[in-house]
């Protein structure tokens, strides 16, 4: 005698006929939990995948319940359920929708996903998610090998994600008798709570779909020990590297996903929100991207050279100042910036810094002003006297003399 699910020696194969409906076609899968057919529906004529399982079933009736609780969700990125078979008699088979594309994992061969179709990916399986966790069911078993991939008839969009085998895994882990200690999953997608013994919550589907989508923007696994105890253990003492070069939208949902405290991971419903903004810029990616200046702005050096003009203009000797001025701010402020880059500085600040001291242009002003005042009187003075009031100059030494009479000449009406 066979225990009840059990997949017998003479278990069905491909050409025989389930309970007079669904033939058997071809094998297109296996795993732990059981074999999956693609079948033909012989009454709808439509193509299904049967799923034949290979673990015994421990209380017929309760998994009868749950089947049909796995039964009444609905939703297009689940696999949706059409039929089974849960009773004394074997072979035990779930009945659910044959999806026509690759798997996630086939996909990742062929290269890391674009983080555009990782965006939508992400919002069809927490959609998913977000309907499996309102109503009280917990996945248990998210990995790419675990996620269909259907060819999108929207323009732009390669796939849509559809989550499988969660109404197996589900069904497999709340009816077989397992003994403490015993992890149920696939250790390189469990959570730290799962291989602590904890029970799975949605969160633990939340880290495992956090895992799923750094594997698929980088191409490989987060953990990828090949010990199934070293694999799990990993999660226990790191968090997984998290891509920065996606931007800072992809890096915070990641890094919340797979949080090591479950408290502190999203749900399914604000992954969603999140996964809508994901190929949206950000401000915090804008900033990353500044480039300070390290060299000075040619604007500044005409702001210099204005006003180091403008000082010769006053008087030959501010100017000389002025220039050495400028050209010890110039040689300084290149070294600060080779050495210490700063933010770009206003063009008037820079003249400023770089121009004479206020108080000199001002009593070079005053200097100016208080000659041609002098130089005003004199002539005027020399105008109004007479011819017979021209002063007689002593004798000076040459060329002294000659310079003063030549002087006394100019000035004399």
């Amino acid at each position: 005698m066979t225990l009840p699910g059990v997949v017998p020696e003479s278990s069905p194969s491909t050409g025989e006929l389930l309970d007079g409906r669904y033939l058997l076609d071809s094998r297109i899968g296996s795993g732990g939990m059981g074999v999956v057919y693609r079948a033909r529906d012989e009454t709808l004529g439509r193509t299904v995948a049967v799923k034949i399982f290979r673990d015994s079933a421990a209380e017929v009736a309760r998994t009868t319940s749950e089947t049909r609780l796995l039964a009444s969700l609905n939703h297009s990125s689940l696999v949706t359920l059409f039929d089974a078979r849960i009773g004394e008699t074997e072979p035990n088979y779930l009945v659910m929708e044959h999806v026509e594309g690759p798997t996630l994992r086939d996909r990742i061969v062929e290269g890391p996903l674009t983080p555009e179709e990782a965006a939508v990916m992400a919002r069809d399986l927490a959609e998913a998610l977000h309907v499996v966790h309102g109503a009280g069911v917990v996945h248990r078993d998210i990995k790419p090998s675990n996620i269909l991939l259907r060819r999108s008839h929207v323009p732009g969009e390669r796939y849509r994600a559809k989550l499988a085998d969660f109404g197996i895994a589900y069904l497999i882990d709340s009816t077989r008798l397992t003994t403490p200690g015993t992890l149920i999953g696939t250790a390189a997608y469990l959570s730290p709570e799962q291989v602590q013994g904890a029970e799975p919550a949605p969160a633990s589907d939340i880290y495992a779909l956090g895992l799923v989508l750094v594997e698929a923007l980088t191409g490989q696994r987060a953990f990828p020990q090949t010990g199934t105890h070293e694999a799990a253990l990993a999660r226990l003492t790191r968090d997984p590297e998290i891509p920065g070069s996606y931007g800072y939208s992809w890096r915070s949902l990641l890094t919340a996903m797979t949080a090591r405290d479950p408290a502190e991971r999203p749900s399914a419903l604000e992954v969603v929100v999140a996964a809508r903004h994901l190929g949206e810029p950000s401000p915090l990616d804008a900033t990353a991207q500044l480039e300070l200046p390290t060299e000075r702005m040619p604007e500044a050096d005409a702001a210099v050279s204005a006003g180091a003009a403008v000082s010769a203009g006053a008087a030959t000797s501010v100017d000389a100042a002025t220039s050495a001025q400028a050209t010890e701010a110039t040689a300084a402020t290149a070294r600060l910036d080779a050495s210490h880059p700063e933010p770009p500085v206003p063009v008037a600040s820079l003249a400023a810094q770089s121009g004479p001291p206020r108080w000199l242009l001002v009593v070079a002003v005053l200097a100016v002003v208080v000659v041609a005042v002098i130089v005003g009187v004199l002539l005027w003075s020399v105008g109004a006297a007479s011819p017979d009031d021209v002063p007689t100059l002593p004798t000076l030494e040459e060329p002294l003399g000659t310079h003063m009479n030549d002087l006394l000449e100019a000035v004399s009406p």
